[in-house]
C-alpha cells in the first residue's frame, strides 16, 4: 500500500514538473517585415527550445512573450 502511494506521488510530481514553464531567455522579435529576419529568429528560438527540452504546448506561449512592437499586433 505504501509503495502504491509513493508511486502515485512520484507520478504526480513528474507530471507537475513537465507542466512548469522553463526559465529560458529568448531573443525578442519586433515583427520586422523581412521574412529572413523572422526565419532567423524562429531558427534561433527552436534551437533554444531543443536545448531546454521545451514541450510543444509551451513553445507558443514562451515565444509570444518575446514579441515586441508590430509583432504584438499579429
Amino acid at each position: 500500500m505504501e509503495s502504491e502511494n509513493f508511486e502515485a506521488r512520484r507520478h504526480q510530481h513528474q507530471h507537475q514538473q513537465k507542466k512548469s514553464i522553463p526559465l529560458v531567455k529568448l531573443p525578442s522579435f519586433n515583427g520586422d517585415s523581412d521574412p529572413n529576419v523572422y526565419l532567423g529568429w524562429e531558427a534561433k528560438v527552436e534551437q533554444i527550445f531543443n536545448v531546454y527540452d521545451v514541450e510543444e504546448d509551451q513553445k507558443v506561449k514562451l515565444a509570444f512573450l518575446e514579441f515586441e512592437d508590430y509583432a504584438m499586433q499579429w
